[in-house]
Formats: structure tokens, sequence, C-alpha cells
């Protein structure tokens, strides 16, 4: 049976956690006072409130949670974090409350997109806050990847129980608990790097402090409604390494950062990722140059800028990468299901599932030529076994029969069919931004209808959880005793 009173327990202090967190605005609100302080406190203290209550009424001796406890969990903290974040906002802005869980929503799961409007003119208070959403979404999906999903055995994510399969790295981290507080000291300094080179560069310290928790958590809400247009060509290079390396696998870059450098570029995933991004860009350079007749730095830098925030699932915009040619246009759209890295804050269906079905079916070419040879299946020198390829078979087919549901529903709510599909990919990856006239990225989601706007938050949320982990809620053998 599922244990209610454990899930709670545990609800009740993310709460808790919560409304310490929206100290954090209501504290900006309050020094330079301006619009948002009395109603980021009143939603710390409901918050608050509601979570000793029911930490109260949970409170028993501590018990284990079972995989289905786990699973139920996952998918209700995000769900419990996207409500009682929305409670300010829908204080604040007077709101539909949709609307503002819709937003928390774009935040916590990073994908960055907004149904507010126009940027520029919400109050400081609430760009803060959604900054630090998107913060916690990113560090709390690298904790989800690297402890709870493998092993749940989500997605093939088994695979990467201990990330880096070396013994070394082994002995440096030995258990889960310390794997995740190295992760968060990488998260703060790379963090804390990113803010002061975007200050030192030109940004205000306001939009530095914002743009290092959205870069880096691959999230992309930006502090002005024209994104990375409203600032100079030199903070462009500086975001794409941001970027990157929220993008790469944070165990990996904590090897790196204590001299294990190898271990980092040695991965398959990451090597992939690099061929892709160097690959894209050259082509979508050249595109730029010979038909939109931009010179080679521009090109160069525009192309490097949106292959990056693309495929890291960032989701900055940029120009606007669907109003070029139609060969860039088609490259893009089949980027935005991508992603990156496994354990890295971005989304997407992860380069290492592309890599592992590519194999397979290489492997598979080779035993209809040789019927009796034995080809073993191995990724970065690990064995992949039949339980993680049917794992990676099953997300996929998960992923793709959502992707086409949310388009046709979207579709039959009036949305046209280019933003349907691009929307509903670009939720489900975490991007934010697609490609069409509503979705793209000098659009935003402030015109969908209500219906349509249930739709994708619930693509975001599912999607930010590998699928499966939501899915498998929906399942009525789950509810079995």
């Amino acid at each position: 049976m599922i244990n209610f009173k454990i899930i709670f327990s545990h609800l009740s202090r993310i709460l808790i956690i919560l409304s310490i967190v929206m100290c954090i605005p209501m504290l900006y609100a309050f020094i330079t006072v301006s619009k948002g302080g009395a109603e980021f406190l009143a939603g710390a203290l409901i918050t608050f409130l509601i979570g000793m209550v029911v930490m109260h009424i949970t409170r028993s001796r501590r018990e284990t949670m079972t995989i289905k406890d786990m699973f139920l969990f996952t998918t209700l903290m995000w769900v419990t974090m996207v409500v009682f974040a929305a409670i300010p906002i829908y204080l604040i802005m007077k709101e539909d409350l949709l609307s503002s869980c819709i937003e928390t929503a774009a935040a916590l799961s990073t994908s960055g997109n907004t149904v507010i409007g126009n940027v520029d003119l919400i109050p400081k208070a609430i760009l803060i806050w959604r900054s630090i959403l998107q913060y916690l979404g990113g560090i709390g999906f690298i904790a989800v990847g690297i402890i709870v999903l493998p092993s749940l055995n989500v997605g093939g994510m088994k695979l990467f129980s201990t990330e880096s399969s070396k013994e070394s790295t082994d002995k440096v981290i030995p258990t889960s608990r310390n794997l995740a507080f190295s992760m968060l000291l990488t998260y703060l300094a790379l963090t804390a790097l990113a803010f002061f080179i975007y200050f030192f560069l030109g940004m205000t310290s306001f939009d530095a402090f914002n743009h290092a928790l959205t870069s880096l958590a691959t999230g992309g809400m930006s502090t002005h409604q024209s994104s990375m247009n409203y600032f100079p060509v030199k903070i462009h290079w500086a975001v794409i390494i941001f970027m990157f390396l929220g993008a790469l696998p944070f165990p990996l870059v904590f090897a790196a950062i204590r001299g294990r450098v190898k271990e980092l570029f040695n991965d398959a995933q990451v090597k992939a990722f690099i061929v892709m991004i160097i690959g894209v860009s050259i082509a979508t350079t050249f595109s730029l140059i010979c038909s939109e007749h931009y010179n080679l730095t521009d090109a160069t830098r525009i192309a490097l800028f949106n292959t990056v925030s693309v495929l890291s699932t960032t989701g900055y915009s940029l120009e606007d990468y669907s109003g070029y040619n139609d060969f860039i246009t088609l490259l893009f759209f089949f980027l935005i299901p991508l992603g990156a890295c496994s354990s890295s804050t971005s989304g997407g269906l992860k380069i290492f599932r592309i890599q592992i079905a590519f194999t397979l079916f290489r492997r598979q070419i080779n035993q209809l030529m040789h019927p009796n040879a034995i080809f073993p299946q191995k990724y970065n020198n690990q064995p992949v076994n039949d339980v993680i390829i049917r794992s990676i078979i099953t997300f996929f087919c998960a992923y793709f029969i959502i992707a086409i549901a949310s388009s046709l529903l979207l579709c039959l709510g009036g949305l046209g069919l280019l933003d349907a599909i691009s929307s509903t990919l670009s939720c489900l990856s975490n991007l934010g931004i697609g490609i069409g006239p509503t979705v793209g990225p000098n659009g935003d989601f402030s015109a969908l209808t209500d219906y349509q706007k249930i739709i994708l938050c619930f693509d975001m949320l599912t999607g930010r959880l590998e699928v499966l982990t939501v899915l498998i809620c929906f399942m009525p053998s789950f509810w079995k005793v």
C-alpha cells in the first residue's frame, strides 16, 4: 500500500523550505520599496503554516519509502511547489490562479516560457522569484536524476546510478548524499562565477543575479522582453559558456574541477554533445552568410548562441531562428526534442538515449548479416543489459505518445499546426520556445486559452520528471494493493 503519511510528511518539509526561500524576493521588495513585499510575506506565511500543520498531522516514526511511494512523492513534490509558489504571483499580478500556476510550472520545470506578457512591466520581486524557482528546479532535477530516477529505473537512468563508472569517482564520492552535496557546491560556485562575469561585462547587479541563476539552470527566463537581444555582444559569449556548463553532467563537472578533466571529455555523451554543437553551428553559420547575408562574426555568434540555447534546453532567444530560411527553421525544429546530457539541468530526450538507440540499430544490422555472432551492447565501457534497453524503449514510446496526443489536443483547441507541434515538443523538452508565430522565440504563451495552457503545463511537468515518473501514477495498477 502507498504510505500517504510519509509522503505528506516529506511534502510538508518541502513547503517549509519553500516558504523560507520566499523571503528572498520579499526582502528585496521591502528594501527597495517596490511592489510585492506584502504579497510575498503573505505567501510565505500561508505556505509555512500549512507546512507546519501537515508536518504535525503526519508526524510518526521514521519509515522507508517504497518504490510506489517514491514515484508518487516525486510527482507530488513538483505539483505542490508549483501551486504554493504561485500564491505571491497571484496576489501581486491579479492574474487567474491557473496562469499563475503555469508561470511557476514553467519556472520550476526550467521551461522558461511565460504567460504574463511583457516581462519589462513585471514587478522585480516576481522576476527574482521566477529566477529562484528555475534555480531550484535545476538543482532539484540534478538530485532527482542522480539519486531517485536511477533507483526507480526510469528511462534507462539506471545506467547512471553512479554517473561516472570510474572507480576513482566512487572513492571520492562514496554515497549519494555526499554526491548531492558536491553537486550543490559545484552549482553554487559556477553561479557565483557567472554573476561576477556578467556584472563585469556590463550587466546591472539585478540582471547579473537573475541571469546567473537562469543560465546555469538552463531555464531561460530573462528580465527583459527582448531576452538576450537587450544585452551587448560580449555578454552573449559569456552566456554561451554557462549554458554549455549547465548542460554537462554535473558529477563529471565536479570531477573536472577536482583535476580529473579527462573524465569529462572522455564521456560519450559529452563528446557527442560537443560534436552536435559544432556541426549545427557550422551549418547554421554558412546558411546565415549565404542566405541571410550576415557577416562571419555575427553569423557565428548567432548560430552558436541559438544552437547551445536549444540543445541545452535553456531557451534564451537571440533574434528569431524561425524567421530565417527554411533550412534553419527545419534544423532547429529537429533540435527541439533532443536535449543534452544526463545528470545536468537540461531536459529533452537526452543524448545517451539517442546514442544507445543508434548502437542498438547498428547491432541489429550486424546481427542480420551475422546471425550466429554475439555483439555485446556497451555504453561508456559499461554493459547495457536488456532491462536498460527496455526502459529506454518504453521512455521513447511514452514521450512520443504524449507528444502526438498533446499536439492533437492543441490543434483541436484551435492552435495552429506548427505552433501545436513545436510548443508540445518544447514543453516536453523543457525548452520553452518553439517555432511559429505564437510560441516562437519572439512570442509567449499569454495568448493561449486556459485549455491549451493546461495541456502544455502537463507537458512541462511530465517532461521535467522524465515522462514515466508521472505517467505511472495514472496507471490503475499503480493504485492496486
